[in-house]
């Protein structure tokens, strides 16, 4: 399943469902449920509409962490819809309960504890069902699944696995993000084993630059959001960690929040030292309502010191703030306005084991609002609904004993749903077809193991003002599972403070210093006129915004969010600066001059340098973690430092040209040299072609890479720009330059 630890993956899911109750009567009213009218909160009724189950045919594999969502499948009106352990998708019709036809569909055995998701396709104006398969009990099953309205399976995409992973697992315990990625509606999700696809949710095909190598199992379902108003969409998930190497990157032992780009690129990352379980919440819940992105961690790690914790990050992965519980925080968190103010709080449930608590914080500080215990332990998210009417939300609970109701101005307990049933996944409110608010739950009786379907209805409620402005009423807050409020946008709005991963483009910048931004945003050039000294090199910051441009002198100029972090500048060198390379996170950089010398600044440590290079040394690459580079020389020799790995180079061979530069990739931990001549030279890394054979009007200075690994431009001299893969060609500055030379260039694909 995954190249570092089976375990890691397994922690989520207990070997046996927590204990509920028993119930001992079939399909119709479950006794013991619930149902009837509460006495807990005059005004306030809950009344059992419909239930279906016990289930016998999936006795032992219950309905468990999928959570119920609501549906379009035909033109009797909404439905919810379902998985259970046994490989079943249920359907029932909101109103009445009733079965839709074709359902339950079934997968072949391949439990299901992602929650589904829907959307339509293929312009149909009902809705196609995705679900993932597998769960870490049974990690060797399952994959991506696409099920038509009336239950036949239009799809199924299996994980396929690197061949150096010994025990791979192909199961997809993540739910499946409906987004549009790359011009077209798409699916989402990381799976048990080292891969994370997006697949066309038309037909599952998987898109351009996936899938993305996550090197251990993900359970968080991603959120997807602008979330720096470019219009790209944006993944955010969380991951497992264990310690290791692999593809150039080192690994440790916890887990990853990360920011995807549509095509498989990382835009950032925070790393913990637990396991990231938790779905991702996205919304501007942080103070001013700046974009944020609130999320748990997991209980792989024993006695780690980011258990129990729920973080807020910033839409650059840095953390705002940081709380830590009183239980587990593996349930995904809820953004919901709790005062009815019109500012969103986070409420989050945790599990210590035994039993649960919900905690309600104040989005712009984490400050705690309330906090109480719950029936039992909570593993599902909490949900929010206005279902008094009053213009704030309450919080519904789902826990190993009922589903808890709560005040969400104070967090009083104002009905307990079901007390004799189990529920790890989230409950669903929905406006019914009879304009009232219903809440549907689905879980496990204690007896045999069996699950349950229940739905509810509050007489005299407004079911859209219930699930309007400021509710979470279903995990991970919609049908398409997104995981966010609304759309996002750069707290500054400036393009030069969204990150340069997040684009689509490159940058060229001549040795007079002006910068020719393509597809990029133009953060600034030198000014007019020549530099005091020539440029050597740009770098893009790539988690933060804007670049930097590297003088022969070894001054250092930032632009945009880019930050100074020091140059060589005043300082004495013995031969002139000859390229500039960034670590991944944008808080640091490398100076590398002719002689091999190298000079780390910010978070870029210095590993080595050659103490006498074989020829001029004519640029420097980070490996992808950022924990060492690798350095090229004009007669293609590499040196390779810190965690950087030796694939090859042209030294002692034959070139009809000098090399001018390498660029590494990030994908596989390879690189590839350019020579003047246009010829590519890839080690580790894929060729994808080269000028080589081109009658070229001027000479090659640079190169750059797409995030995916999969593409990279060509620079000649005179500006002209040359995409190879799936690099996309944006424009030259060809006839731009005023006869300037182009001295060098950085890229990004997003």
């Amino acid at each position: 399943m995954s190249w570092l630890l089976l375990a890691a993956a397994m922690a989520p899911v207990p070997a046996a469902l927590p204990a509920a109750a028993a119930v001992t009567s079939g399909n119709g009213h479950v006794p013991g449920a619930g149902g009837g009218i509460s006495r807990l909160a005059p005004g306030l009724d809950f009344v059992q509409e419909w239930a279906r189950g016990p289930f016998a045919g999936d006795r032992g594999n219950p309905i468990a962490m999928s959570s119920p969502v609501v549906a379009t499948l035909d033109d009797y009106g909404p439905a919810v819809v379902v998985g259970d352990r046994s490989g079943y998708v249920y359907a029932f019709h909101l109103d009445g309960g009733t079965r839709v036809a074709g359902w339950p569909t079934y997968d072949g055995g391949a439990p299901i504890d992602s929650t589904p998701s829907v959307e339509p396709t293929g312009g149909s104006a009902l809705d196609t069902v995705f679900v993932g398969e597998g769960n870490a009990a049974a990690y060797r099953t399952g994959g991506y699944a696409a099920f038509a309205p009336d239950g036949h399976m239009l799809w199924q995409t299996r994980v396929v696995e690197p061949p150096t992973d010994k025990n791979p697992a192909y199961a997809v315990q993540a739910s499946m993000t409906v987004a549009e990625l790359q011009g077209r509606p798409a699916v989402f999700a990381g799976s048990l084993g080292q891969e994370a696809y997006a697949l066309d949710a038309t037909n599952g095909a998987t898109l351009t630059g996936w899938p993305f190598f996550s090197a251990d199992s993900v359970f968080s379902t991603a959120a997807a959001a602008d979330l720096y108003g470019n219009g790209h969409t944006e993944l955010v998930v969380g991951g497992a960690s264990t310690h290791g190497f692999a593809l150039g990157q080192g690994y440790h032992s916890g887990g990853h929040l990360r920011v995807l780009d549509s095509r498989g690129g990382l835009v950032c990352h925070a790393d913990l030292n637990q396991e990231v379980d938790s779905s991702p919440a996205v919304g501007g819940f942080l103070a001013g309502g700046a974009t944020g992105i609130a999320v748990g961690t997991g209980s792989f790690y024993a006695g780690a010191t980011d258990s129990n914790v729920l973080n807020a990050f910033g839409s650059h992965c840095n953390l705002v703030w940081s709380d830590t519980l009183d239980g587990f925080t593996g349930s995904s968190p809820a953004l919901a306005d709790l005062s009815g103010t019109g500012a969103l709080d986070v409420v989050e449930g945790t599990d210590n084991g035994a039993a649960g608590s919900v905690w309600a914080l104040d989005g712009s500080d984490g400050s705690t609002l309330w906090h109480v215990y719950v029936g039992g332990r909570v593993i599902g998210g909490v949900v929010t609904a206005d279902l008094s009417g009053q213009g704030y939300q309450d919080v519904l609970v789902p826990t190993t004993h009922g589903v808890d109701v709560l005040d969400g101005r104070n967090g009083y307990l104002l009905d307990v749903l079901a007390p004799n049933l189990g529920f790890q996944s989230s409950p669903l409110v929905t406006e019914d077809p009879n304009g009232t608010a219903g809440v549907t739950l689905a879980g496990y009786d204690g007896a045999d193991n069996e699950g349950v379907v229940l739905h509810y209805d509050i007489p005299g409620s407004n079911g859209a003002l219930a699930v309007g402005a400021g509710s979470w009423p279903m995990f991970h807050h919609d049908p398409q599972l997104t995981g966010t409020t609304g759309a996002a946008q750069a707290p500054s709005g400036s393009p030069c403070d969204v990150p340069s991963a997040a684009n689509n483009g490159y940058d060229l910048v001549s040795s007079e210093g002006a910068v020719y931004s393509f597809g990029q945003p133009d953060c600034g050039s030198a000014g007019a006129g020549a530099p005091r000294s020539p440029a050597a090199g740009i770098a893009m910051s790539p988690a933060v915004g804007g670049y930097w441009l590297a003088l022969a002198d070894g001054a250092v100029l930032a632009f945009g969010s880019a930050s100074d972090f020091g140059s060589m500048f005043g300082h004495h060198l013995n031969s002139p600066v000859t390229g500039i390379a960034a670590t991944p996170d944008g808080r640091g950089y490398w100076l590398v001059s002719a002689d091999g010398g190298v000079f780390g600044f910010g978070d870029a440590n210095y590993y080595g340098s050659p103490p006498s290079p074989s020829a001029r040394i004519v640029g420097i690459a980070s490996s992808p973690d950022g924990h060492g580079y690798v350095l090229a020389g004009a007669d293609g020799s590499v040196y390779e430092f810190g965690d950087a790995q030796f694939y090859g180079s042209m030294a002692g061979r034959h070139l009809n040209s000098p090399v001018v530069g390498v660029t590494e990739d990030d994908a596989t931990g390879g690189y590839w040299l350019l020579a003047a001549d246009g010829g590519v030279f890839a080690y580790g890394a894929p060729y994808e072609g080269s000028a080589g054979a081109i009658d070229l009007a001027a000479p090659m200075v640079a190169m750059a890479s797409t995030t995916d690994g999969r593409g990279y431009w060509l620079i000649a001299r005179d500006g002209g720009v040359f995409a190879y893969g799936d690099a996309p060609y944006r424009g030259s500055a060809a006839g731009r330059t005023g006869g300037v030379p182009i001295a060098a260039a950085a890229g990004y694909s997003g």
